[in-house]
Parts: structure tokens; sequence; C-alpha cells
């Protein structure tokens, strides 16, 4: 009956025979060694792969090479403080140009009193850049023996040191606290002084020798003459010059002292209440 059907054996063999011969055309089509680094060196990974390493190397060359650490202060604008001083205060001498970060440089510098703006920038290969704008002493502030610096907004800038005593004026603060750079005086203790000085010779005829300052009196202004003359807090100005005016010039009156802080003014001629 089999045979009437045609029934076909498998033929195993042939099989096997033909999947072994497809495994060995496929083992021949692989490409070998040479083949693929010559495709290597065509699709250009190998160069693309050389260049990299080297652009590496040369990056990690010039970052520890001790060519590019800063060597050099380029510092623009200082006039009081000292060069030295403000190097200390970057604080980065030495340092690999790299890791140098200028806003952090700019902060340390800017801590000073003396500092009102700066700016840091680097150069290569070993220079870093310092420009800066430095607050201007308007005034001394003379607290015991000891005289500060003091800019036109109150701020205290620092110690004097000048050998000499130049015409800035001098305040002596009697009130017995402590001050300390970064401090901030009172801006119309500041002001009325100002005024005192500018007014006081041309409108009222007095000149002032010597300026002090205390919680209590306020501004009290002594003269060459050795006359003491207290005008307090800023209120009534051009009233407390006026009556000053009148007392110096227009009646010439003698007097020893004179506080013109009351809405009557008086003034004495013995020996005036001392000081705190």
């Amino acid at each position: 009956m089999r045979n009437d059907f045609q029934y076909n054996q498998p033929n195993t063999r042939a099989r096997i025979a033909a999947r072994r011969n497809r495994r060995r055309n496929a083992a021949g089509a692989m490409p070998g060694p040479r083949r693929a680094i010559g495709g290597w060196l065509a699709s250009g990974r190998i160069v693309s792969l050389i260049l990299f390493l080297a652009s590496l190397g040369g990056l990690i060359a010039i970052a520890v090479s001790p060519q590019f650490v800063v060597r050099n202060l380029q510092i623009n604008g200082a006039q009081i403080l000292d060069e030295s001083d403000i190097e200390e205060m970057a604080s980065v001498t030495g340092a690999s140009i790299w890791l140098v970060q200028t806003d952090d440089v700019e902060a340390r510098v800017a801590q000073s009193a003396y500092v009102e703006r700066v700016e840091a920038s680097l150069a290569l290969p070993d220079v870093l850049i310092i420009n800066l704008v430095e607050r201007q002493p308007d005034v001394r502030w003379q607290v015991g023996d000891m005289r500060f610096l003091v800019d036109a907004e109150g701020r205290v800038l620092g110690l004097d040191n000048a050998a000499f005593v130049t015409d800035t004026l001098i305040i002596e603060d009697r009130s017995g606290r402590a001050v300390e750079p970064n401090d901030r005086i009172d801006p119309d203790v500041l002001s009325l002084v100002r005024a005192l000085a500018l007014r006081l010779p041309n409108e009222a005829g007095v000149t002032p020798a010597g300026v002090s300052w205390d919680m209590e009196r306020g501004i009290t202004v002594t003269t060459a003459d050795g006359r003491t003359i207290v005008f307090g807090r800023k209120d009534r100005l051009d009233e407390k010059i006026q009556i000053l005016h009148f007392l110096t010039i227009q009646e010439p009156t003698e007097y020893i002292w004179l506080d013109l802080r009351p809405a009557t003014p008086y003034y004495r001629n013995d020996t005036p209440p001392q000081q705190p």
C-alpha cells in the first residue's frame, strides 16, 4: 500500500551534509584580521582613536605642567592697600591656573573694608589680574590713641598709619565704644561735621580747631582760642549758625561755653562742664 501512495523516506544524511556546508560557507565569509584592520583604517576609526588619545594626553600634560601655575599678579587700582596684602587675600599664588575660581578670589578680596568693587580674571600661562576700586577716606575717626580712616558713607576702613596727618577732618569719638574695620559711623554725624567745616568760617567767623562726638551731646566744636560750642545733632542747623553769627560777628559776645541745642541757647563764661 505504501508503494501506491509513493511514500518518500527522509534523506537524513543529505540534510546533515547540507547543514554542514552552510556553516562552512558562513565561517569562510567572516573577514580575517588583516581585512578587519583594513576596514577600520578605511573607515577612519583607528585614526580617530589615535587623535583622541593624543589630545587626552596633551590635556593631561598641560593640566599638570608647572608652567601653568599662578606666579604673577597684576593689580590695578590699589592706592591705599598694599599689593602684598591683596596677594595674601587672593591666596592663589602657586595654584594651578586651571583650578583657580575667580569668583572665590573676588569674594576674599572684597572682605577688605577698603574695597568697593573688585574683578578678577586669568591670563595664560601664569597671570591673575585683579582690578579694584577702593573706598576713599573722607574723615579720620579718633578713638583714644587709635585713628581710623572713614569713607563718605561712614564705613570704617582701617587704622590710619600715616606718619603725617593731612587736611582730612578728625573727629574725636568720646563715647567710649570700640571701633573696628567695616563698622559703620552714623552718616548724619559725618554730614554735620562736613557742613560745619565748610560753613562756620564763612557764615559765623569761626574756624574749628577740633571736633568731637559723644552719644549725649552729639557734635562739639572747639575753637583755636579755647571756646567750646555744642551743636548736638543735625536739626535746626541754619538757626544754630545764625545764632553763632550773631554772637560772634553781629554782637560779639565773650563766652567759653555755648550750647546751641536748646530752643533758647545759652552760654557761660566759667569753665565748661567736663565731657564724659
